[in-house]
């Protein structure tokens, strides 16, 4: 459940952006990847059939730094409507740090009409960026935001069996445009 890929020639902000390969010093037979997209689940019965879909990328269209959790729809039609509404999302922001949920309420009105409703809070800015009170904490000796050493050892027990099928191009690797969302086999939400 993987998707890696490399971005080509595109444009970002109105600046046309060459593709990876075209980069100064990068040599092409190595296929390096500037996308990867993995969907992991977790197997216990609380967190059976959700999945996680983490994804990054090199050259997208724009820049997102978020953790967005997409509720179930619910299992039948609502209100006795003929298309299934948008489900609920609440999205995460980490920079700048902000929370949002977006839900399906009744409408004013109609009680059987439904209104996407919008709630936001924009956090108070920190004083540090992030890596820097990291860096700062573990200076002073103060591990609270490092992970220990059976968090490292599992995180590479998921991660090694990807990177070993993609180092033997067992993974396509797919091409996408630079500015665009990443490759067209990538989805943005699970």
């Amino acid at each position: 459940h993987t998707i890696r890929g490399r971005y080509g020639a595109g444009t970002i902000g109105g600046r046309a952006v060459p593709g990876y390969v075209d980069e100064e010093g990068v040599n092409p037979q190595r296929h390096t990847e500037t996308f990867a997209q993995v969907r992991l689940a977790i197997d216990n019965w609380r967190w059976a059939g959700v999945p996680f879909l983490l994804r990054t990328g090199k050259a997208l269209g724009h820049e997102r730094r978020e953790i967005a959790i997409h509720f179930k729809s619910v299992p039948h039609m609502v209100f006795g409507r003929h298309i299934q509404p948008q489900s609920n999302v609440l999205k995460i922001e980490l920079k700048p740090d902000r929370i949002m949920l977006s839900v399906n309420l009744n409408a004013s009105g109609d009680l059987c009409d439904l209104q996407r409703i919008e709630l936001d809070r924009t956090l108070a800015a920190e004083a540090l960026p992030p890596y820097a009170r990291l860096l700062l904490d573990v200076l002073e000796g103060d591990s609270m935001l490092s992970i220990r050493d059976d968090e490292t050892e599992e995180s590479w027990r998921i991660v090694e069996p990807i990177l070993s099928l993609w180092g033997e191009d067992r993974v396509p690797l797919a091409e996408y445009p630079a500015g665009s969302d990443g490759p067209a086999s990538a989805s943005s939400a699970p």
